[in-house]
Protein backbone atom coordinates (compact mmCIF):
# COMPACT_ATOMS: atom_id res chain seq x y z
CA UNK A 1 0.00 0.00 0.00
CA UNK A 2 1.52 3.49 -1.12
CA UNK A 3 0.74 6.46 1.09
CA UNK A 4 0.42 9.68 -0.43
CA UNK A 5 3.62 12.01 0.20
CA UNK A 6 2.23 15.08 2.60
CA UNK A 7 3.52 18.56 0.84
CA UNK A 8 5.88 20.93 2.80
CA UNK A 9 4.43 22.43 5.90
CA UNK A 10 0.91 20.52 5.40
CA UNK A 11 0.72 18.78 8.17
CA UNK A 12 1.07 23.00 10.11
CA UNK A 13 -1.33 23.87 7.35
CA UNK A 14 -4.13 21.05 8.67
CA UNK A 15 -3.52 22.24 12.40
CA UNK A 16 -4.07 26.31 11.42
CA UNK A 17 -7.54 24.79 9.64
CA UNK A 18 -8.46 22.50 12.16
CA UNK A 19 -7.82 25.32 14.84
CA UNK A 20 -8.76 28.34 13.34
CA UNK A 21 -11.98 29.36 15.12
CA UNK A 22 -9.92 29.02 18.65
CA UNK A 23 -7.14 30.93 16.98
CA UNK A 24 -9.13 33.63 15.40
CA UNK A 25 -10.64 34.37 19.14
CA UNK A 26 -7.12 34.43 21.02
CA UNK A 27 -4.99 36.01 17.85
CA UNK A 28 -7.12 37.83 15.38
CA UNK A 29 -5.26 40.01 12.86
CA UNK A 30 -1.90 38.30 13.68
CA UNK A 31 0.85 36.70 11.86
CA UNK A 32 1.20 33.61 13.31
CA UNK A 33 4.13 31.18 12.97
CA UNK A 34 3.12 27.72 12.91
CA UNK A 35 5.90 24.62 13.74
CA UNK A 36 4.11 21.15 13.64
CA UNK A 37 0.88 21.59 15.73
CA UNK A 38 2.01 24.46 18.00
CA UNK A 39 1.52 28.06 17.20
CA UNK A 40 5.48 29.03 18.35
CA UNK A 41 4.95 32.75 17.65
CA UNK A 42 2.56 35.86 16.59
CA UNK A 43 3.22 39.35 14.96
CA UNK A 44 2.43 41.81 13.49
CA UNK A 45 4.04 41.64 9.95
CA UNK A 46 5.20 38.57 7.75
CA UNK A 47 8.38 40.23 7.75
CA UNK A 48 8.84 40.45 11.25
CA UNK A 49 7.42 36.88 11.61
CA UNK A 50 10.13 35.75 8.71
CA UNK A 51 12.66 36.86 10.08
CA UNK A 52 12.54 36.42 13.75
CA UNK A 53 11.72 32.39 12.88
CA UNK A 54 14.92 32.13 10.97
CA UNK A 55 16.71 33.33 14.00
CA UNK A 56 15.50 29.75 15.62
CA UNK A 57 13.88 27.90 13.05
CA UNK A 58 15.64 26.53 9.48
CA UNK A 59 13.64 27.91 5.81
CA UNK A 60 11.18 25.34 5.40
CA UNK A 61 10.38 24.33 8.26
CA UNK A 62 7.47 26.57 9.82
CA UNK A 63 4.51 27.93 8.48
CA UNK A 64 3.56 32.26 8.35
CA UNK A 65 -0.16 32.36 8.38
CA UNK A 66 -2.48 35.64 8.69
CA UNK A 67 -4.74 34.30 11.23
CA UNK A 68 -7.97 35.66 10.30
CA UNK A 69 -11.23 33.84 9.83
CA UNK A 70 -13.35 32.42 7.15
CA UNK A 71 -11.42 30.57 4.19
CA UNK A 72 -10.00 33.89 2.12
CA UNK A 73 -7.51 33.33 4.75
CA UNK A 74 -6.31 30.21 3.66
CA UNK A 75 -2.82 31.23 3.15
CA UNK A 76 0.46 28.37 2.77
CA UNK A 77 3.98 30.32 3.04
CA UNK A 78 6.46 28.47 1.52
CA UNK A 79 10.43 29.55 2.24
CA UNK A 80 13.23 28.97 0.16
CA UNK A 81 16.58 30.06 -0.59
CA UNK A 82 17.09 32.20 -3.54
CA UNK A 83 21.09 32.54 -4.25
CA UNK A 84 20.29 35.48 -6.51
CA UNK A 85 19.10 37.64 -3.79
CA UNK A 86 20.75 37.94 -0.11
CA UNK A 87 17.62 37.75 1.38
CA UNK A 88 15.37 33.70 1.49
CA UNK A 89 11.97 35.07 -0.56
CA UNK A 90 8.76 34.37 0.47
CA UNK A 91 6.61 32.78 -1.69
CA UNK A 92 2.70 32.88 -1.32
CA UNK A 93 0.48 29.88 -2.32
CA UNK A 94 -3.72 30.60 -1.80
CA UNK A 95 -5.49 27.05 -1.85
CA UNK A 96 -9.33 27.56 -2.41
CA UNK A 97 -11.48 24.75 -1.04
CA UNK A 98 -14.83 24.47 -2.66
Amino acid sequence: MRFAKKEPLEKEFEYYISNQNKLVKKYNGRILVIVGNSVVGDYDSVQNAYFESLKKYKPGSFLIQKCYPGKSSYTQTFHSEYHQSPYPKLFFIKRRFL
